[in-house]
């Protein structure tokens, strides 16, 4: 028996071994052993909000993910928690929104991204509640393939000295201007073929009607608790407006669908249930140049574009 034991004990230490690794490296921080990450992972922020969780936060899809968050403090005049990741949909940002409200009776402030792309019925994933089982199961992360993936990437990064490049460009013509056949764009073209990648989700728009109303359901929760609630509207590059929301939808355009249903509506429910709208994608576009402030026709560039709206954004909030 003793024999048994042994060789059990023996076969343990590589695996043992193998998680005090991954403990070390796993970028998310989600056993909080380094003092702070700069992951944008959904897992990373929400454990990082359930250790210490703030009293104004972001939540959002990866248009508010990036935000540069000293720059946010130094305008808003007071420190925010950013809990918005990339592709978020409608169901996950209210999701998420329930979630911080259960978590920290002391939550004051929301800013909560909201996009015609996102109120898309046919953009509707549903992450939480594995993200919730995840952050209450440490065995469920560190059997968990991506996030052991993750770890891996990291550690080979840290080695190599290899850091991620922020989403910028210093376009030159021609060559960051020329398609693979040929065609020369009169915008760089990341942001020039933007459009395309869009048209599957967005030709058959139309809608999400049942999350909508969870959104101002959890508005209506915001109010009862005292919590500042802004939906907030990213900027979007004009060529996607033209050559997306004004073309695609089901039962008339994007655009229209926008401008005549969805924008009055949600002016409607906030004078009702109390909650503040800064639209920056339809009413109040921004005057940014579309080739050296947009690094794609959804992301801003986060040294030409980013902070100028960052600081337009959080002075506007007030």
């Amino acid at each position: 028996m003793k024999h048994i034991l042994r060789n059990l004990a023996l076969l343990l230490v590589p695996v043992l071994a193998y998680f005090c690794l991954f403990a070390a490296f796993e970028p998310n921080n989600y056993f909080g052993l380094h003092p702070n990450t700069d992951s944008d992972a959904p897992i990373s922020r929400l454990k990082d909000f359930k250790r210490q969780p703030g009293n104004s936060i972001i939540i959002g899809d990866s248009r508010f993910a990036h935000f540069d968050m000293d720059l946010v403090e130094q305008t808003s005049g007071r420190p925010w928690q950013n809990l918005a990741f990339g592709g978020a949909s409608l169901r996950e940002g209210i999701d998420l929104l329930n979630w911080a409200l259960d978590n920290n009776p002391d939550l004051e402030e929301v800013i909560f991204g909201f996009s015609f792309y996102t109120i898309n019925q046919g953009y509707d994933t549903d992450r939480m509640s594995n993200l919730e089982k995840t952050l209450n199961n440490p065995f469920a992360y560190l059997f968990n393939l991506e996030y052991n993936v993750n770890m891996l990437t990291n550690l080979q990064n840290q080695l190599t000295g290899r850091v991620d490049a922020p989403e910028t460009g210093d376009w030159v013509y021609p060559q960051d201007y020329t398609a693979a056949d040929g065609t020369v764009y009169e915008v760089h073209t990341l942001l020039a073929e933007y459009p395309a990648a869009l048209i599957t989700k967005c030709e058959n728009w139309s809608l999400n009607t049942s999350q909508l109303d969870r959104l101002y359901e959890a508005a209506a929760r915001c109010a009862e608790r005292g919590v500042k609630l802004t939906v907030v509207l990213a900027p979007m590059a004009d060529i996607v407006k033209t050559e997306v929301c004004d073309v695609y939808g089901e039962g008339g355009t994007i655009t229209e669908q926008m401008e005549t249903t969805v924008l009055p509506q949600l002016a409607e429910q906030s004078a009702e249930l109390g909650f503040s709208v800064l639209d920056y994608e339809w009413t109040d576009r921004p005057d940014f140049d579309d080739d050296t402030q947009f690094y794609d026709g959804f992301h801003l560039d986060e040294r030409y574009g980013l902070p100028q709206w960052t600081e337009q954004l959080f002075t506007d909030l007030g």
